[in-house]
């Protein structure tokens, strides 16, 4: 799992670790690591200590649980509960846990939750953006076959008449030499379409653009990251970052060429990446979260996530559910009130 390694979680935390403090907790057998919680502590706007996930927030990691093999996940799980119940009453006090768009029944933090319910935590989900998850078969014909009568049409129409031409060629960027060429697209291509939308963009963002450069220098040197583009007539027109584990292509961000929406560089793109994945013997691809429709329109299964609240059975802890439990009644109350208007 690319968003679980140590190159992903590094530079997130020289990018967004300002004020906060890294609470990582190892579990030891002996000498050997048999569990790993990568947390840190952050300041809440109410003054309490809340412990969450490396990579949490604007970066949008999805996938994150903590670390431990199934065979010792039991073990792991009661043993960083201890711990947690035994840190109230030191320096290393927690007032609260967060842990946002975490897969429901994410194994080893699931066991942790529910352990602490049994210590008098209080422990509440509600549900956070799906993922998109496009199971591959052995073949591009199979991927064709899968779809609806239209949609195959105009696969079909685009390969023969835009993508198997000399008009069009797919770049890969899989190693730092060529990173600089190739990070420039993605950004360019990203923010022309959303400024097209009104909207910002990730890339504004001076502290996201740091970050996901670190990562992906670091991931591509490794075999874990690359950037793919397809040219047009000699023009980028649109552009991918994926970060790969041995099975699996996670498609992170992208961008199109919004002038050029009416050659459908979307597409054009979806169709090229499918087939490097099958062609590379992937398994899947995994469009992660949002509910956007071309990944269902692809046959992609949505995988449910939730966000988790956990507060100790402390004073501290109670306040900090109270205030959560109100901020909610309210926003739920604005929401109801606006549907009628």
């Amino acid at each position: 799992m690319p968003f679980r390694r140590y190159d992903w979680m590094m530079p997130w935390w020289q990018s967004y670790g300002d004020g906060h403090e890294l609470y990582v907790l190892g579990v030891f057998d002996k000498d050997e690591l048999i569990g790993l919680a990568p947390w840190y502590r952050a300041a809440g706007k109410t003054g309490g200590r809340t412990l969450r996930f490396l990579g949490d927030g604007d970066v949008c990691t999805d996938y994150l649980d903590i670390f431990a093999q199934p065979e010792t996940s039991g073990r792991v799980a009661a043993l960083l509960v201890d711990w947690l119940q035994e840190a109230l009453t030191t320096s290393q006090a927690w007032d609260a846990m967060e842990w946002e768009n975490l897969e429901v029944d994410a194994p080893i933090a699931k066991q942790v939750s529910q352990r602490l319910t049994q210590c008098q935590a209080i422990v509440t989900s509600r549900p956070a953006q799906n993922c998109w998850r496009l199971e591959l078969p052995q073949s591009w014909y199979d991927v064709e076959m899968a779809q609806s009568k239209s949609h195959r049409k105009q696969l079909r129409r685009l390969i023969s008449r835009v993508l198997d031409t000399d008009r069009c060629r797919l770049h890969v960027c899989n190693n730092t030499e060529s990173f600089d060429q190739a990070m420039p697209i993605l950004i360019d291509l990203h923010m022309r379409r959303r400024k097209m939308l009104d909207q910002s963009g990730c890339f504004a963002s001076e502290r996201f653009a740091q970050f996901l450069e670190g990562a992906a220098r670091a991931m591509m040197s490794t075999g874990h990251c690359e950037i793919l583009w397809l040219d047009l007539d000699d023009v980028p027109v649109a552009a991918e970052i994926h970060f790969l584990s041995e099975t699996i292509s996670y498609a992170y961000q992208a961008g199109i060429d919004p002038d050029r929406l009416k050659e459908e560089p979307g597409s054009l793109m979806q169709i090229a990446v499918i087939q490097r994945a099958i062609e590379q013997g992937k398994q899947a691809v995994d469009f992660l979260r949002g509910d956007e429709p071309y990944k269902a329109h692809w046959r992609a299964e949505s995988r449910s996530c939730e966000t988790i609240r956990i507060v100790p059975n402390t004073t501290f802890g109670l306040i900090r559910h109270g205030i959560w439990t109100t901020q909610t009644q309210v926003k739920n109350w604005f929401k109801a009130s606006i549907g009628k208007s």
